[in-house]
């Protein structure tokens, strides 16, 4: 198996349309892209610069006009058109698009700083930081100015009795001045209040709530980045594996045909290789999509743009002995520590709060208040004037609130958080119970995918060895073509089995750590 897979997603190459009919000395670069041979590795790592620049969807029309010149000199002229633009389109298109190496672990680090939901979970942390001290600033002293000012443009006019000269009469009177200002400065404490009591201790502990929360998104998020890096690693070990039996069978068939026309071998031959073959070609394109797939749910688990390809430092094989080595079968289970059961813990000390909360509101509340203001009336806009008078007043003052009758408004709020604390409480019960069962279940799921994964390793071993010597077999003309696709199947399916039973036991292993992850908080 391959210890290293790199894939890079073909980029939207250039293509040089070059209208060779009309002008025969265009140099027409698809039929050099046919002798150039990719190495195993190149195959492998899907770095194919002819590739690149055949399929690009970007376009170029160049029309060449005869001149009176040879045709090489026409010829070498396009060529170094064609290779300038090759090279420009390559260095633009390299610097917008970044193959970045990770092995499993840094993935997942770097998914930690960059997966999307654990952006948003860190923000509701900062949020419920920020709550906290809202609900802290409640209980601190409150401090507000005010300032007014009024122009009387017409002042009301009262009628009243000639007290002074003829009662019976009446005359008119304007109270008040053309201009009025006014300053203050106003403080409240508040003294006692069960609800601010209650709704502090609420806040802090939705923030332990939204941590463990953020916790256990950290613990989800390295389960899908490290699946889906086990997917990817999957896909690509089975491309391998069809890449390598494609090559060697096109081959096979190529001198079987050949054998075929001297009168050596049957149609019949020819027609089973040729079967073969383009059930490869098939299974090499299904591969090659799920490997697109696995890479583009990666980049998305870890936070990587969708243009950046992705280089592969692991192989399954060496994660496997690695989590193997960890003692992840001995590790014990703590039920107490669990990120889930946690999590439920803290909803539930927080409805406990809610009902704390609700029933505090039958108590009563007391707060103080002084307030402080100047005042100043003029009949002349002239209040920055020295000698002008301002008339100072003060007020300080203790006000209780006491919850006297509300209809069975606050004794229905207080049933209602009761019975959602109720609920929490059985959500807990069925909690202790589940994780247990799932506990075991994926300790007996890992032992299982374990010694499947031993089996189909020998098996695979087996099953390699078989084929390989049919195939010499068939090349001496001591097995038929009937006896070759039989093994060659037996093969393929042995190796399918074998990746997938890798894949099985990793996942299993990542169920299982997810159960066993210990929370912080």
């Amino acid at each position: 198996m391959n210890t290293q897979h790199q894939f890079i997603p073909s980029p939207p190459a250039i293509a040089l349309i070059l209208n060779a009919k009309a002008h025969p000395y265009i140099f027409d670069w698809s039929k050099y892209r046919s002798r150039l041979k990719l190495s195993k590795a190149n195959k492998l790592f899907n770095i194919n610069v002819i590739n690149y620049f055949h399929n690009n969807s970007l376009f170029f029309s160049i029309f060449a006009v005869r001149f009176n010149k040879p045709l090489h000199y026409f010829n070498m002229k396009i060529l170094k058109i064609n290779t300038v633009l090759l090279l420009f389109f390559l260095t633009n298109s390299l610097a917008a698009q970044q193959i970045k190496s990770f092995s499993l672990k840094e993935a997942i680090a770097f998914a930690m700083e960059n997966n999307y939901t654990l952006i948003n979970s860190q923000k509701d942390v900062e949020s419920a930081k920020y709550r906290v001290k809202e609900s802290t600033s409640i209980g601190l002293p409150q401090v507000s100015g005010s300032i007014n000012y009024n122009d009387n443009l017409q002042r009301a006019v009262m009628i009243i009795p000639d007290f002074f000269n003829d009662p019976t009469k009446n005359i008119e009177l304007q109270f008040g001045t053309k201009y009025d200002g006014t300053l203050g400065i106003s403080a409240s404490q508040l003294i006692f209040s069960g609800e601010y009591i209650v709704g502090l201790q609420a806040a802090k502990k939705f923030l332990e709530s939204t941590d463990i929360n953020f916790y256990k998104n950290k613990v989800e998020v390295k389960q899908q980045v490290a699946n889906s890096y086990y997917a990817a690693l999957s896909a690509a070990d089975g491309l391998v594996v069809i890449d390598s039996t494609l090559r060697i069978t096109r081959n096979l068939a190529d001198e079987t045909r050949q054998v075929y026309e001297v009168g050596f071998a049957e149609e019949t031959d020819v027609d089973q290789l040729e079967l073969l073959v383009s059930d490869l070609e098939a299974s090499q394109d299904y591969l090659n999509n799920q490997l697109l797939i696995a890479h583009a749910f990666l980049k998305f688990y870890m936070g990587l743009n969708d243009a950046d390809s992705l280089f592969l430092t692991d192989n399954m094989e060496s994660i496997i002995e690695e989590k193997n080595n960890s003692g992840i079968l001995t590790d014990p289970f703590v039920v107490a520590q669990n990120v889930d059961y946690r999590s439920v813990v803290k909803t539930k000390e927080l409805n406990m709060l809610q009902v704390k909360l609700a029933k505090s509101a039958h108590l009563p509340s007391l707060s103080a208040n002084l307030n402080y203001q100047t005042q100043a009336q003029r009949d002349q806009w002239d209040f920055f004037k020295k000698e002008g008078i301002w008339y100072n007043s003060s007020v300080f003052g203790i006000s209780m609130k006491v919850p006297i009758f509300s209809s069975g408004l606050r004794h229905s709020k207080v049933k209602q958080a009761q019975i959602a604390y109720e609920q929490v409480e059985v959500l807990e019960m069925q909690l202790l119970s589940q994780l247990g069962i799932q506990f075991s279940t994926a300790k007996n799921e890992y032992m299982n995918a374990y010694a499947v994964y031993l089996n189909k390793q020998k098996s695979r071993l087996t099953a390699e060895k078989i084929y390989k010597k049919t195939t010499e077999k068939y090349t001496e003309g001591l097995a038929t073509s009937l006896d070759l696709l039989n093994t060659h199947n037996q093969f393929l399916n042995t190796e399918n089995e074998y990746i997938n039973a890798a894949l099985s036991l990793l996942k299993a292993g990542e169920e299982l750590e997810k159960i066993l992850t210990k929370s912080k908080i």
